[in-house]
């Protein structure tokens, strides 16, 4: 009776084979590490532009909108209704600077980030009622419009007696 396998080790045919099922599974998992590298990198500088983005959010919500003792109305000189193109477009005083760790910066072309804010009134009859909505993008991006945004956060906020 003669048999299939050798008595010596594997053949030739077989170690083409391993090695080429190895070479090959190597292959993708080099690939899977590339991407998860990017996508690391992705996730961390959008994180910091969400807390940029919170950040400025939650300072424009601490700002007075409120009544006096009067009942006139007390609104700070940030919280003005601005343009309706401050998401879009770099318009002084709605828009810094940001560095790669999200600190606001002078420099506008070492930033890292712009971030970008719009104050406007609810309805224009009653202005007792304002929407913040703030946008951080990579300063790389030209003329970005807010739809590409790497974070957009937005509140309403009420005046309150």
């Amino acid at each position: 009776m003669s048999s299939i396998t050798s008595p010596r080790g594997f053949t030739l045919f077989e170690t083409l084979v391993a090695t080429g099922i190895l070479v090959t599974a190597l292959a993708g998992i080099a690939q899977l590490f590339v991407l998860s590298t990017h996508l690391t990198r992705q996730a961390s500088a959008s994180g910091i532009a969400l807390v940029a983005a919170q950040d400025k959010l939650e300072s424009l919500r601490g700002l007075a909108f409120a009544y006096d003792e009067a009942g006139a109305a007390i609104t700070a000189p940030a919280l003005a209704p601005s343009s309706s193109s401050s998401l879009d477009e770099n318009v002084a005083p709605n828009v810094d600077w940001l560095d790669a760790a999200g600190h606001a910066s002078e420099d506008a072309n070492a930033a890292m980030l712009v971030r970008r804010w719009r104050i406007s009134t609810v309805e224009a009859a009653a202005p007792e009622a304002i929407a913040i909505e703030v946008c951080v993008f990579r300063a790389s991006l030209e003329a970005a419009d807010h739809r590409a945004a790497d974070a957009c956060l937005s509140a309403v906020r009420t005046r309150q007696p």
